[in-house]
């Protein structure tokens, strides 16, 4: 009995055993490789952007002057001329203020013509001592008075001298008093002229910031009364676009974009500018860039948020293959390309080693344009010290952000985007425009790698790309039409 109980102990000691391996043992796994093929179609590469919709020129129309709004001449989406009324301040005041001003010139003139009078009079006085005094000088030398009453003559003579000067000084003050207040009645005339707000440019109404009867107060800074678009058939976008994109944008590329107002429809316009001034917002660093468009139909108004996507470039019937297949790659393999390598430019294509040749994709933009270009001495010392500057600038953003790549990334973005503003600072305008053909070119090749199914294995293919949009690459090298490459894995048990 004892026996058949250790059996029946030892049997099920096995059995557990068995069904512990069982449940503990991996189950068998195969991968599953889901396909794309290589085939010929279109690709357009545009940056993303959106903005604002301005008038080509926006005028402030304010008042120089405080006072209460008597009179408007204009409303929203009025058509003005230049010197047109659009708006009247209450000129009662400024009125009186010329009249008491013509009253004090008034007086300022009499003023003259008695100073005048005065001078006359002291310049008769004048004449009456000295002839006074010659009779009496000759009535000394014959002994018949005394030289004590010549003395009186003669100071009688000083006086009337002096009174004279007295009078002509007079005559200056008052001829420079009248010249205040003439002065005061053309300041008096100018602000009542000021009292018509009249419009500086011809245009269109697009703001008006004031009533009838309101009170405006002109002091450090005058009061907005009206704007005016100077020409609402031709408008501009003010995009913001990323310092990483910044680099890619030119003036002159053709741009498209749409308004939440007619969202089937597609607006064409060129980009005009592209500002140098940065702006930053939490950490977010971005340029405007500027973009015209024509409004024949004034369909557009200012102030609506348009969708931008400018256009980099254009290919049609060239190899593609999905994004999905660029960042496909098998379990344990890195896929993400360095960020950057210390010998290497840091405005250079991800991907692209120290060794790559100095004109060439990937190489430092310094070298390509000693290459391309014919410099002054000037121009090459100034790349000199831009190149020293850079490379110092990478070194130590690779001791500086501690193995953390997504700060790396970012950090690398800003000196990019800033070695791309001091080297536009050294070249002329014609080196500008071959530097940002040249730029482009190099920024369309990028080599990257991609995975086939070999022998049921997956292998790498090492490809150089071109254009790229949001679902597809440009395949430029490394790969034929019909070839196939895997963009996902998965794992099925079995």
């Amino acid at each position: 009995m004892k026996t058949r109980a250790t059996l029946f102990g030892v049997i099920a000691l096995a059995v557990a055993g068995g069904w512990s391996l069982y449940a503990l043992s991996p189950a068998s796994e195969q991968l599953e490789y889901t396909f794309a093929t290589v085939e010929p179609g279109d690709i357009e590469s545009v940056v993303v952007s959106s903005g604002t919709l301005r008038a080509l020129n926006t005028v402030i129309v304010g008042s120089q002057l405080s006072g209460q709004i008597a009179e408007l001449h204009a409303d929203f989406n009025d058509t003005v001329e230049a010197g047109d009324l659009v708006a009247r301040i209450d000129p009662r005041t400024f009125e009186a203020r010329v009249q008491q001003n013509r009253a004090d010139v008034t007086v300022a003139l009499a003023n003259i013509e008695s100073r005048n009078a005065e001078l006359v009079r002291a310049t008769a006085t004048l004449g009456q001592a000295r002839r006074e005094l010659e009779r009496r000088q000759a009535l000394v030398d014959r002994g018949y008075i005394s030289a004590s009453e010549l003395d009186q003559d003669v100071t009688l003579v000083e006086t009337s001298e002096a009174q004279v000067a007295i009078a002509r000084a007079a005559i200056t003050n008052a001829e420079a008093n009248l010249e205040q207040r003439r002065a005061a009645l053309a300041q008096a005339e100018l602000d009542l002229d000021r009292t018509n707000i009249r419009s500086p440019v011809s245009g269109t109404v697009i703001n008006r910031q004031v009533e009838v009867g309101q009170t405006v107060a002109a002091s450090f800074t005058a009061p907005v009364l009206f704007e005016i678009g100077e020409n609402l058939r031709r408008m501009q976008v003010e995009a913001s676009v990323d310092e990483a994109d910044i680099g890619r944008v030119r003036e002159g590329m053709r741009c498209r974009f749409t308004v939440d107002a007619y969202p089937d429809r597609q607006f064409r316009g060129r980009i005009e500018q592209v500002r140098k001034a940065p702006e930053e917002l939490q950490n977010v660093v971005t340029y405007k860039v500027i973009v015209t468009a024509a409004n024949d139909d004034l369909a557009l108004l200012p102030g609506m948020t348009a969708n931008v996507e400018m256009i980099l470039g254009s290919k049609s019937d060239v190899l593609k293959i999905p994004n999905a297949a660029l960042r496909f790659a098998p379990r344990g393999v890195r896929t993400e390309e360095p960020v950057s390598e210390p010998g290497r430019s840091p405005f250079a294509p991800p991907g692209m080693g120290a060794g790559a040749r100095p004109g060439g994709p990937g190489g430092s933009p310094v070298a390509a344009i000693r290459e391309q270009f014919d410099l002054t001495p000037d121009q090459s010392a100034l790349l000199d010290a831009i190149e020293e500057r850079q490379r110092t600038a990478v070194q130590e953003t690779f001791q500086g952000a501690g193995g953390d790549r997504e700060l790396m990334r970012e950090r690398m973005r800003s000196l990019r985007a800033n070695l791309r503003q001091e080297l536009e600072a050294v070249l002329d305008a014609d080196q500008l425009r071959s530097f940002g053909a040249l730029q482009a070119g190099r920024a369309e090749r990028r080599r990257a790698t991609v995975w086939m199914l070999d022998d049921g294995e997956p292998t790498p293919r090492r490809v150089v790309t071109g254009l790229a949009d949001e679902q597809s690459t440009e395949v430029r090298e490394g790969l034929a039409d019909g070839d196939r490459v895997i963009v996902r894995a998965t794992r099925r048990s079995g």
